[in-house]
């Protein structure tokens, strides 16, 4: 069949043979090579773009810090919640008010237990067991006081009860009592 062929066929035959064999050479070397970079290249595209809003992020975040800080801040100091830094510290301020409140009104802590941490909606719960001793008008006094705080302080499972060292000593005139109940108050989640 190609000895059928004249010489410029076959010359024309050999370069169309030579150009399709270039044609497979090249497609099976450099047709992955291309593929592979091409997507690397779409890899560093979505890369750039990636990177550009990131970018435009940090800049909106770093222009709200300051404004996120004060109403951090603002938070804090708002007063109706403890303003301590971590759940650790918030437990001794609330014993540390506890202690302040019931002092005023000769009530004696007996004795105070730090409960376990709870969070709420945002908020971290700091809770106390409390014991304490005095006569009857002092420790309503100082459960008064701590219900009405600054602070928004709760109890629960309050309990009084007659001190049975108070019953043998039968000269007092006013027998002292024992309050004990849970004390709860809440400070903004750590951030």
């Amino acid at each position: 069949m190609i000895s059928e062929l004249d010489s410029k066929q076959q010359r024309q035959l050999a370069i169309g043979i030579l150009v399709l064999a270039m044609l497979a050479f090249l497609s099976l070397t450099a047709g992955p090579v291309w593929y592979a970079n091409a997507s690397r290249q779409a890899a560093m595209d979505q890369a750039q773009e990636r990177l550009l809003r990131y970018e435009q992020i940090a800049a909106r975040d770093k222009e709200l810090l300051p404004q996120y800080e004060a109403l951090r801040q603002s938070q804090k100091s708002a007063g109706n919640q403890l303003r301590s830094d971590t759940a650790a510290v918030a437990g001794a301020e609330l014993q540390r008010r506890v202690k302040d409140i019931t002092a005023v009104h000769q009530a004696q802590i007996v004795s105070t237990q730090i409960l376990p941490i709870a969070t709420e909606e945002g908020f971290v719960r700091i809770a106390l067991r409390v014991r304490l001793r005095g006569v009857l008008p002092a420790l309503l006094q100082s459960v008064y006081d701590i219900e009405t705080n600054e602070v928004h302080m709760f109890l629960d499972n309050l309990s009084f009860r007659n001190n049975a060292a108070g019953l043998r000593q039968r000269q007092m005139l006013i027998r002292p009592m024992e309050a004990e109940f849970d004390l709860i108050a809440y400070m903004p989640e750590e951030s």
